[in-house]
């Protein structure tokens, strides 16, 4: 066995921007339930920033995640002790069982500025 690392940094700035610009995109890159812990916050975009960045550590992870694998099927949770968590779906799970990823593990920050995930995940 061996580990597959993806991570990725993003600007908050630039998350925030975008979804004003064009409001449809929070919908069509976040699930209902990040939308709502999101919005949940005093201002949502760090969180939605790292949600984001998380969706892309993921897809540095292994070239199967690169295409294919749509914005819903990578869904981050919040758990009771504030811990986030990957959950998968439909061509994500798919690639993981192809190629032998197993378990993920996600770790999200942010400052002011900026928002990273990493993403670790166990292989083989």
């Amino acid at each position: 066995m061996y580990l597959l690392v993806g991570i990725d940094i993003i600007e908050i700035k630039r998350v925030k921007e975008a979804l004003i610009r064009t409001p449809r995109l929070l919908q069509r890159l976040f699930t209902e339930q990040e939308r709502a812990y999101c919005f949940s916050k005093k201002n949502p975009y760090p969180s939605l920033a790292a949600r984001f960045a998380a969706r892309e550590a993921v897809r540095k992870l292994h070239p199967a995640f690169t295409v294919g694998v749509g914005f819903h099927e990578v869904e981050v949770l919040s758990l009771a002790d504030g811990r986030p968590e990957l959950l998968l779906h439909g061509t994500a799970v798919e690639r993981c069982r192809e190629e032998g990823i197993g378990k993920l593990s996600l770790s999200l920050s942010h400052s002011q500025e900026q928002a990273i995930a990493v993403v670790i995940a166990e292989k083989g």
